[in-house]
């Protein structure tokens, strides 16, 4: 038995089943749960992703289906890929201007979530996996266009809400 197998089937599931849970309640489908049109809201208005209904909508499918696709060690490292850089992204806007403690919404709890999202995608799924069960294996030139297109989409999401989050002046005046 190799430990390092194991040690990914561990970390996948754990990931990835609770990352997809998180997407889940952004479609309202578990937890105090919410809808894809108050997620697009609060992407456009409060943080200054526009249109808010894509951003919700990257958001859903990153964390609902990349966290399933992640624990089940289907498709590689673009599920986890993806999951990583929609928690890098969310970590930065709306939890570390939290502080550090999970309780106050700070970055406590997305960052291992990310760094354990990182790992399976830099690691691999490991031999307990649906791409081994099925014989699924990636060119390392498909993978690596896939980190620049995560990459790339990082940037944009920043320059996107560089240019459309709302003011601090404003936030003041209005409050």
């Amino acid at each position: 038995m190799n430990n390092t197998d194991l040690a990914m089937l561990v970390l996948r599931i754990s990931v990835g089943v609770v990352i997809a849970m998180h997407g889940f309640m952004k479609l309202g489908w578990v937890g105090k749960g919410g809808s894809p049109a108050g997620i697009a809201g609060w992407f456009e208005n409060s943080l200054g992703f526009k249109p808010g209904i894509f951003w919700a909508w990257v958001s859903i499918f990153a964390e609902g289906l990349g966290g399933v696709l992640v624990a089940l060690g289907l498709f590689g490292p673009f599920p986890a890929a993806a999951v990583a850089a929609d928690l890098a992204v969310v970590t930065i806007v709306a939890h570390v201007p939290k502080g550090f403690w999970a309780g106050n919404g700070g970055w406590e709890f997305p960052v291992p979530l990310a760094a354990g999202a990182l790992t399976v995608a830099l690691v691999g799924n490991g031999q307990y996996s649906l791409d081994a069960l099925l014989g699924l294996q990636y060119s390392a030139t498909l993978v690596g266009l896939w980190w620049i297109a995560m990459g790339v989409g990082i940037v944009l999401v920043f320059i996107s809400r560089a240019i459309y989050a709302p003011k601090a002046a404003a936030k003041t005046a209005q409050g």
